[in-house]
């Protein structure tokens, strides 16, 4: 998976990102670890790296990783940004 190429804007302050939707003209804000995220998602990633990765950046367990990187994707499938 990976984030649409096309009509996506974002600026990044502070550590969090505010995401823009030119499409569907709709914002997403994150924290940092969903900036975090976001941009590993620019480039073709799998939910386990995405996992691997907030683990090894934030020392957080798995089981915390794998519920917070789903949640992350299911709010970036429903709005429509991922490709």
């Amino acid at each position: 998976m990976r984030l649409r190429q096309d009509g996506l804007v974002w600026r990044q302050i502070d550590g969090d990102t505010i995401l823009l939707d030119l499409q569907a003209s709709r914002y997403l804000t994150t924290n940092s670890s969903g900036s975090f995220l976001l941009g590993l998602l620019t480039e073709e990633q799998d939910r386990d790296a995405l996992v691997a990765a907030l683990v090894t950046e934030y020392g957080i367990p798995s089981s915390v990783a794998e519920r917070d990187t789903d949640g992350f994707v299911d709010t970036l499938r429903e709005r429509g940004l991922l490709a």
